[in-house]
């Protein structure tokens, strides 16, 4: 090869370098809850900053609550799939002691969990909305649902943590003591300070799976996690936890759709077994191959059932 040709090639690899910024910030730029159109800003409530991203749309909004470890981020891959079909509004925001918004500065309970919902709507303007809620989030729309009907149209809930319901049923006994025990151990090596530890073994041993602390979640994820051990800490000693009663449901009269994955942590399939069974009107979905961070790892999946459940039209239960 002459030195014409080597310098072609230099030539075009000049222009090929030039072009990737542009080819990257074009392909950010195909992300609508990002920066460009949705940026993430404070609200004022009754009394706590909220931080949220708001995308302004038609139809009844939509609400997305996270767990308790993660932050708005874990809804966006949902929120992206379903921007592309559905004309809603649709609003995440950062709990309470969470990444971006107000810290906790006392010891917090569900209900001023469900009081910053509430608190938001208002300050938005919002008469009632969709609610969807995974892990903790899910219990936060079960309170919701169950004491202010009349903010909620439907709730979507994604594996809500309650064991409590698998206390003393013998087919439960192992899985359940199992889970419990590896809650102490983190909720102990929290406390003593080991917050990376602490962290890693609740994520893998209490809620995700083993090797998920890598497999699913990125830098940012894992570092928003571990930031978050105390909002957890806090939310392990609140006594309000222990209340949550599914099966006031029945009395609710929106559309409710439970969300299982078939890999998860036994727990939790066990969990949404026991709510079916006493929820008359709940749509049971299991997501194949997807454990409790679904949302993350199968984000499509999760979003069509969410669209089948804000369609009138949906059956009653379904394998993603």
């Amino acid at each position: 090869m002459g030195y014409s040709s080597y310098k072609k090639i230099g030539v075009l690899l000049f222009f090929l370098i030039q072009l990737l910024p542009y080819a990257l910030f074009a392909q950010t730029n195909t992300e609508y809850f990002a920066i460009e159109n949705t940026p993430l800003y404070q609200i004022k409530t009754s009394d706590v900053n909220l931080a949220i991203r708001y995308k302004k749309g038609h139809d009844i909004p939509i609400v997305f609550i996270h767990g308790s470890w993660d932050d708005h981020n874990s809804w966006l891959p949902v929120a992206e799939e379903l921007n592309k079909t559905v004309t809603n509004s649709i609003i995440l925001y950062d709990r309470r002691g969470h990444s971006a918004s107000s810290p906790d500065k006392k010891q917090g309970t569900i209900s001023i969990d469900v009081k910053d919902v509430l608190s938001l709507l208002d300050a938005l303007e919002i008469k009632k909305a969709h609610f969807i809620g995974h892990s903790y989030g899910a219990n936060i729309t079960i309170e919701l649902a169950n004491n202010h009907p009349d903010r909620v149209e439907s709730i979507v809930l994604y594996e809500p943590p309650i064991f409590g319901m698998l206390k003393g049923q013998s087919e439960y006994k192992q899985i359940l003591s199992e889970v419990q025990s590896e809650m102490q151990k983190s909720k102990t090596l929290l406390e003593q300070g080991y917050i990376e530890q602490g962290t890693f073994n609740f994520i893998e041993k209490v809620a995700f799976g083993e090797g998920s602390w890598y497999s699913i979640f990125d830098e940012r994820a894992r570092n928003t996690m571990t930031a978050s051990y105390a909002t957890w800490l806090d939310q392990a000693n609140d006594p309000e936890r222990l209340n949550i009663k599914p099966e006031n449901l029945n009395q609710f009269k929106g559309r409710i759709t439970l969300i299982t994955g078939s890999n998860s942590i036994l727990v939790y399939p066990a969990v949404a077994k026991e709510i079916k069974q006493k929820v008359n009107s709940i749509e049971l979905n299991t997501i194949q191959g997807a454990g409790h961070g679904g949302l993350i790892s199968h984000p499509k999946q999760t979003a069509n059932i969410i669209i089948a459940h804000l369609s009138p039209e949906k059956n009653t239960e379904s394998t993603q």
